[in-house]
């Protein structure tokens, strides 16, 4: 379920793809931290690599001597070190992600010569304008109707989105046919495995768009795993993140059109680490869905 967890990631429920093997790779240190657009500064997480054939629990891979710094123009954040966290550091004072800010992290770790580094630009901010109507019948023509004004990073020619969906009504009765199936014929599935749901990566360009620069966004029936009361989130990525998501597709064998040996490499995006250093904008809405009419 690493792609669920990757798309949780979005939703900044952040948390990693761990890989099995990370023994032929030339860093040796992975470094976590996405921001968001108008929210305080999330932890960042700071660890070694993973050797074939060794535990891949975050804790003993942790690194607790990291020094941590993101600076945004003439302002530096300095994320300490959690006392009760290992390999987590946290922005201890008060500062909200700003859109359409640059970022700039800089990872020092003693005994490693490289200093870690990279940038992300924040996508402007994300506003649903309207969102009807607020509940539906799921398969029937009440489908969510969004008209959205859409974030952009400065180094974007367009916008990049992920629709995320997260369920609250947990009940293997309140599952959608389809999510039905797939939990009753994969026993190492649960309900929370179908608690968020993402769709691909898409552009402004699928949707319609209105002179004044908004969209019209139908949110499609596929992006419901339970009935009962969904939150949908529209999320605006930057490069960052949009190449990390697309290399890791491909990586999974999401791209369909490669051979064995031939699945391009990742995009690189932080220099003397591995990882992910990224940033979006996001917005949400409720919208609660009824059962089919019998």
């Amino acid at each position: 379920m690493c792609r669920q967890i990757l798309f949780a990631g979005l939703l900044l429920f952040l948390a990693a793809c761990d890989s099995g093997d990370f023994s032929v790779l030339d860093y040796e240190t992975v470094v976590e931290l996405t921001l968001i657009a108008n929210e305080p500064v999330p932890p960042a997480r700071v660890s070694r690599i993973v050797p074939e054939n060794q535990s891949s629990d975050f804790e003993e891979r942790a690194i607790t001597n990291a020094e941590v710094v993101l600076s945004t123009g003439s302002t530096s954040l300095l994320l300490e070190a959690s006392t009760k966290k290992p390999g987590v550091y946290e922005y201890l004072g008060k500062h909200i992600i700003q859109p359409g800010a640059r970022y700039d992290l800089k990872v020092t770790v003693p005994g490693v010569a490289t200093t870690i580094t990279g940038t992300t630009n924040v996508p402007t901010a994300v506003e649903i304008l309207s969102a009807s109507p607020e509940a539906g019948r799921y398969l029937s023509d009440e489908q969510l109707t969004l008209i959205v004004m859409p974030g952009r990073s400065g180094d974007q020619t367009q916008s990049s989105f992920t629709l995320v969906t997260e369920a609250f009504d947990l009940r293997e009765d309140n599952l959608v046919p389809s999510a039905a199936g797939f939990l009753e014929n994969d026993s190492d599935l649960s309900l929370d495995d179908f608690r968020i749901s993402a769709s691909p990566i898409i552009t402004e360009g699928n949707f319609f768009k209105f002179p004044d620069g908004t969209i019209r966004l139908v949110y499609p029936w596929i992006g419901v795993s339970f009935y009962g009361r969904n939150m949908v989130y529209v999320n605006s990525l930057d490069r960052n993140l949009s190449d990390f998501i697309r290399a890791a597709e491909l990586q999974q064998g999401g791209g369909g059109t490669f051979g064995p040996g031939v699945i391009p490499n990742a995009t690189p995006i932080l220099y003397g680490a591995h990882g992910l250093f990224g940033s979006l904008a996001r917005d949400k809405t409720q919208f609660t869905v009824f059962p089919p009419d019998e």
